[in-house]
Order: C-alpha cells, then structure tokens, then sequence
C-alpha cells in the first residue's frame, strides 16, 4: 500500500515546480525563513521546535501529547494518536539520530500551507520529511497536497513519505514490545551470543526466552521483546506473539 501510495505522489508531484517558501522555528523564541532550495539541508530542521502546537478544548477528539524516542532519549511532540503510533514505527525500524515534529511551514506557489508531521535525520545523513496519515482518509485534496510536499522535497534534496499506518496485528505487537524498549531489560551480553548460536534457524519464543534467563522464564521473556524490540531477532509480526511463536535472529544480528 505504502510503496503504490509513494510511486503515485511521485507521478503527481512532476505537475508542480517545487517552487516554494519554507518557515520553520530555531527556537521556541525565533522563526526563520528560506526559499525551497539545496542550502535548506544545512539548515538543520530535523532540530526545529515545532512550528505548531495547538491548545485544548471541550469534546476534543485527537489525542496529543510526547512519545519517548528511544534512539534520540527526547520527547517528541504528536497531534494524534496515529502520529504516536507512526512514530514508534519509526523508532522501531528505522537508525534516526534526530527527529522534529511539525518541523515547518511550507508555503506553495499557490499560496497554499502545508506542515508536515515530521523530519528525521537518519544514521546514513538522509534527511526525510514524513507525512502521517491513515489510508481511508486519504482524499484527493490530501494526494495533491502530498504531491506539492514531494515537489519541495525533491527542490531541497530531502526524502519524502507518507505514512498511512499498520494492519491491527502488526500495531498490537509492536505497541506491546514498545513497553520492552528500556535499556533495563536488556539480557546480559554471553545470553545474547549464545540466544543467537541457537537459533539455527528458529527456536520457540519459550524456548529463547529460557536460553537468555534459565531460572526465571519472566525475565527470558522481558529481554527476548526487548531484543525484539531491538530487530536483533524477528518474528511473524502479523500473527499473535505467544509462547509458541518461531524466534529467527535478524539479518544484521551478530553472534
């Protein structure tokens, strides 16, 4: 879904300039302001304060507040359960050295506004901009506005996608190996060697669990989501993680 999402935003963002006036706030005191172009890349965003931050009210509807970004150990600020989720996707599956919640205001040719969700410096120097929203509210007013995004992007030199969210199951486990994600659980270092010698290919989650902690299947069981948590091992994310359930090392795991 996402990848068939991004080749059309692609398609459509060749229709627009990418001509366009970017705004964004270096400290919660100052804003800044500078043409959609290459020197844009030096500016740093991915460290901007957010540019929005609305307030309360009665019979409010989205939930907002701080996710903890494990990678960064900051508070980043969301306007939406949805873009707490997305980001812990992030978290989880991504190497992120900095992360910006409503980093800027990008303003079109046309006059139109548009603040992304979120920009992120990866661990290789990518810098991409993200937009999160769920697949069935996607309109065609929201496709143009990716694609406007995606034309400025492309002017800058930063990546662009749009996140449209994760199928139930894959949302459930995740949210709960989440609760995993502090250092403390982590299993000592020999429990990790020899958990990843053992699964030649796969073993069951009990079964791991009692390899990282043999005298008490609890604490196995809190280090193997941690590890999880981690991708130094992987399973089926799309089913029901139970004491059955088939534990493979990750590709980039290391005995």
């Amino acid at each position: 879904m996402n990848e068939e999402l991004m080749e059309l935003i692609v398609d459509e963002s060749l229709r627009f300039s990418g001509n366009a006036l970017v705004r964004w706030a270096p400290t919660a005191k100052t804003t800044s302001e500078a043409p959609a172009d290459r020197p844009l890349l030096s500016r740093h965003l991915y460290l901007a304060e957010p540019f929005r931050k609305p307030t309360s009210y009665p019979r409010q509807r989205n939930y907002y507040g701080l996710y903890f970004f494990s990678q960064t150990g900051s508070h980043v600020w969301h306007e939406s359960l949805n873009e707490a989720n997305m980001m812990m996707y992030l978290d989880h599956v991504e190497s992120i050295s900095a992360i910006a919640s409503q980093p800027m205001e990008m303003v079109f040719a046309d006059g139109g506004r548009h603040i992304p969700d979120l920009i992120a410096l990866h661990s290789d120097y990518r810098q991409v901009v993200y937009d999160i929203k769920p697949a069935s509210k996607i309109s065609s007013k929201a496709l143009e506005q990716f694609a406007k995004t995606q034309a400025v992007c492309a002017a800058v030199g930063w990546d662009y996608q749009v996140l449209a969210g994760l199928p139930d199951q894959v949302q459930s486990n995740l949210t709960w190996l989440s609760y995993f994600k502090h250092p403390l659980f982590s299993p000592v270092e020999d429990a990790t060697s020899e958990l990843l010698v053992t699964l030649t290919p796969s073993t069951r989650f009990d079964d791991a669990a009692l390899t990282l902690s043999p005298g008490s299947l609890a604490d196995g069981r809190s280090a193997l989501f941690h590890l999880l948590w981690l991708r130094v091992v992987h399973v089926d994310m799309t089913t029901p993680i139970d004491g059955n359930t088939l534990i493979e090392r990750s590709p980039h795991a290391h005995a």
